[in-house]
């Protein structure tokens, strides 16, 4: 099965928000375990990588194991 994002509605679909929050979950133990951090730099992190995660998938990108390496390649760089 192809995940797409619905362009017309600019929504997506129920396989692909699954395929984002198991990628946002992922990620997110690896960043934690790399550098724990708390309060509101966690919270600024979240919302990097859920931004990220969206363009990534806006980019065409939906295979859940590229989704969460380019992710991973992303915040690295962000860093």
């Amino acid at each position: 099965m192809t995940l797409t994002p619905d362009q017309s509605l600019k929504s997506y679909s129920p396989e692909l928000l699954n395929t984002l929050q198991e990628a946002f979950a992922a990620v997110w133990t690896t960043l934690y375990a790399h550098m724990p951090i708390e309060g509101d730099d966690s919270q600024e992190l979240k919302i990097t990588l859920g931004r990220t995660l969206v363009r990534l998938v806006g980019e065409g990108i939906t295979d859940p194991k590229d989704l969460r390496r380019r992710a991973l390649e992303n915040m690295a760089l962000s860093r």
